[in-house]
């Protein structure tokens, strides 16, 4: 029997035969491809995180084995499915020598896990030192992580901690020496029983934790206290100084080689005044800062926090720099810190190191040496200033010992978001002196002996795990065969300059029914462009849909924002000038319609496209934004003095909402400007905290009677990982833009009443 659209090909052969026509079937080749939806971005198996991370390939410690992680959304049961999957190397060898071989490798052992809990299932995986597994933190049911072990040789995953406790962070050496962090509930059980007290004192407390105290948000907010737990030589025990338990607030936790000690941050408890001019922020304006004081050591409101090194058994505590952390004043790094293998030097990633003659001094990848008792840069770290960056600037990601050994350190950075990672590899001469030894890009994930494991991609082209020697490289694995089926379309890069001669990039989509000569709707799509890596939502899940957007005939461009010197009063108006830019000039190509441009912004560029739609001076026919930062009031007076958003919207606005100050909000904060906005505006949050946070420009425009919806995600993500959640946010965005810019509708019935409101706003927009 036929289906009705089988049916309906038949037929229409028949016809044609009759009529004399010559009749070619297609091949299953040339089948038409069907169109690409943000059901397909929910299905693909990446391997990389969704909030931009790069793939995690890892060889284990003896080079026999390599482990990758991937994810992927299961819409079907909506659950995240996260897995790990096991090579031996000398299988994959064995591989590459026969390329006469058509069957594909398969791995030794995976494991697969989902969730209808958010957010990945596998966090922070790591090889044991003796390769004999893998340990890494499992979402449980209930939501909280668990420490365990993917036990390579048995097969078996062994639970390492209670499935009650709430692991926050972890670091393992073998089976019986690890140690990681449990949540305190102390907080969060006092905050639910205020709500049976006559009255709650709110001083010094936020508007969400009063107003929302089981919100998500809250609970992780007032939660970060965490409790230091150990195991060693298979005894486990509490962390106690003194008798007293280790409070801990940061996550970076590095075991020794022997087990007995870890290195980690804690808060400065009395900030001298001299540390405020010896470690000063990279530039003179800089909101983040180190500020003297005295801070409560079970609090985490100290500006303040230093590297120290922890005796396990003893619990004493020694500071390893007897100076604070760069990110505490704003020169920012990433990266854990890490011990060499014979356990006498640790390499500590972005700290400043005390000023010995009293001059001010700058942070470094340092390196500690017990031995001999000294601290050195291997690395001096430049930062952000003003109007930008300094000359020779980039980003530390990570470093580490070359093989263990101390004289060696290998450093990970990137000069720009949409390039690839380089490293350099510096060694220490015999006077003690660090010295660049090499330079390369970083092109492979792994590498063992000769044997390279990489995940090929690009944002263009979907990834495949490829194995490569001297000889010959070969794909291991292609995790989404189901593309082959579907048009993807096309991409490039797309290169421009706005009207202050700044150099902008970015990825541009063209539709999938793409015509030359005909002009298209076009979406600017904001927060960054990662050239190398395969995002067809253009990076961010949360609202973006590029390719989705595309396959429905319309332009997307993805921007990258490291264009513009943040935190001061240029930052918006540079990202606006570069978007105007942008449109200008594909209009001028011929490729777009000026009368139909959408943009979308999503967390930091939430505040541009409020910009761009208050001060901007192209025509915008349809916004969207997505649980960000916006510079308005409302966010502010809800925040706490000295807060992250605070200090930034005193520095963007350059001054405070007060007095005099308050002259500057009136005129640079979009939210004292909705009279300005001429598009219809779709305000997006996510859960009930960011929903409060991004009220006012809803509430604005809807006193000014201008077109505005408001949608509440059902999440506590800022990245969604949920695939239903993903669906409504990116399935949304591209509904809002097919009826604005496209005058199209979803004839799916379950969306006739966002529908009906959307007329509705249409009928309003025609009546401003």
């Amino acid at each position: 029997m036929h289906s009705k659209r089988g049916s309906v090909h038949l037929a229409s052969f028949l016809i044609l035969a009759l009529s004399g026509a010559r009749v070619v079937p297609l091949r299953p080749t040339e089948q038409a491809k069907k169109p690409f939806t943000v059901a397909d971005e929910i299905g693909l198996t990446l391997f990389g995180t969704p909030n931009g991370l790069p793939p995690e390939v890892h060889f284990s410690p003896d080079g026999n084995y390599f482990a990758v992680w991937t994810e992927r959304g299961r819409l079907d049961l909506n659950r995240v499915e996260d897995s790990l999957r096991f090579y031996r190397s000398q299988e994959v060898e064995n591989f590459l020598g026969h390329s006469d071989e058509s069957q594909p490798l398969s791995p030794i052992w995976g494991v697969i896990f989902s969730s209808d809990q958010e957010g990945p299932v596998i966090n922070d995986w790591r090889w044991l030192a003796d390769s004999s597994g893998v340990a890494f933190l499992r979402r449980t049911a209930g939501g909280n992580q668990q420490l365990v072990l993917a036990d390579i040789q048995k097969r078996m995953i062994k639970p390492l901690t209670s499935v009650m406790a709430t692991v926050k962070s972890f670091d393992v050496r073998d089976r019986t020496h690890y140690v990681y962090t449990v949540a305190d509930p102390v907080p969060l059980q006092k905050m639910r029983d205020e709500g049976h007290e006559p009255s709650i004192v709110g001083t010094g407390r936020s508007l969400s934790e009063l107003l929302l105290p089981d919100d998500p948000i809250t609970t992780m907010i007032v939660s970060g206290r965490k409790y230091l737990w150990a195991v060693v030589g298979g005894k486990r025990f509490e962390v106690k100084p003194d008798g007293v338990p280790s409070v801990l607030f940061g996550e970076d936790l590095a075991l020794s080689p022997d087990g007995g000690s870890l290195v980690t941050t804690v808060p400065v408890p009395e900030v001298p005044p001299s540390w405020e001019t010896l470690y000063p922020p990279s530039f003179a304006s800089s909101p983040y800062r180190i500020r003297a004081g005295h801070a409560d050591a079970r609090s985490r409101d100290s500006s303040a926090n230093q590297y120290v090194r922890i005796n396990l058994q003893t619990g004493s505590i020694e500071a390893l720099t007897d100076a604070p952390i760069g990110n505490d004043a704003g020169w920012w790094s990433l990266g854990v810190p890490s011990w060499s293998n014979d356990g006498q030097a640790i390499l500590l990633l972005g700290t400043f190191i005390r000023s010995t003659d009293q001059t001010a001094s700058r942070p470094c990848v340092a390196v500690v040496d017990l031995a001999f008792k000294t601290r050195t840069c291997v690395e001096m770290l430049k930062g952000h200033t003003e109007k930008g960056v300094e000359e020779g600037y980039h980003f530390v990601k990570d470093a580490r010992f070359v093989g263990g050994d101390r004289r060696r350190v290998l450093v990970t950075f990137n000069d720009h978001q949409d390039q690839p990672d380089h490293t350099i590899e510096y060694r220490r001469t015999p006077e003690g002196v660090w010295q660049a030894a090499a330079k390369r890009k970083r092109v492979h994930d792994a590498e063992n002996n000769g044997l390279e494991v990489a995940v090929e991609e690009s944002f263009m082209d979907p990834p495949r795990l490829i194995a490569t020697n001297k000889q010959r490289s070969r794909v291991i694995w292609d995790p989404n065969p189901q593309l082959k089926n579907v048009e993807l379309g096309q991409a490039s890069v797309y290169t421009w300059k706005d009207k202050e001669g700044r150099d902008w990039r970015g990825g541009l989509y063209k539709p999938s029914n793409y015509k030359e000569g005909q002009r298209y709707p076009l979406v600017l799509q904001t927060h960054g462009f990662e050239e190398f890596q395969f995002r067809p939502s253009g990076l961010f899940p949360s609202g973006f849909a590029a390719r989705a957007l595309a396959s429905t005939g319309i332009f997307v461009l993805q921007v990258n924002d490291d264009h513009c010197a943040t935190l001061n009063p240029e930052e918006g108006p540079c990202a606006v000038s570069g978007y105007e830019s942008a449109a200008t000039r594909l209009v001028s190509e011929g490729l777009v319609d000026p009368e139909k441009i959408g943009i979308i912004g999503f967390s930091r560029t939430c505040f541009y496209v409020m910009e761009m739609l208050t001060t901007g001076s192209s025509h915008i026919k349809a916004a969207l934004i997505t649980d960000g930062f916006m510079v308005d009031y409302l966010q502010y007076m809800m925040m706490e003095p000295g807060s992250a958003v605070v200090n930034e919207a005193d520095s963007v606005i350059g001054a405070q909402p007060f007095g005099v100050g308050l002259q500057q909000w009136l005129k640079r904060s979009p939210g004292f400007n909705l009279d300005k906005v001429n598009a219809p505006l779709l305000v997006v949050g996510e859960g009930p905290a960011s929903l409060l946070s991004m009220w006012q420009p809803y509430a604005g425009l809807r006193h000014l009677q201008k077109p505005v919806d408001l949608i509440m995600l059902n999440t506590d993500e800022h990245v969604l990982t949920n695939p239903a959640v993903r669906m409504a946010s990116q399935g949304t965005s591209v509904d809002w833009f097919r009826f604005w810019l496209n005058d199209e509708e979803d004839l799916d019935p379950t969306k006739a009443e966002q529908y009906i409101r959307w007329r509705k706003l249409r009928q309003l927009q025609a009546t401003n």
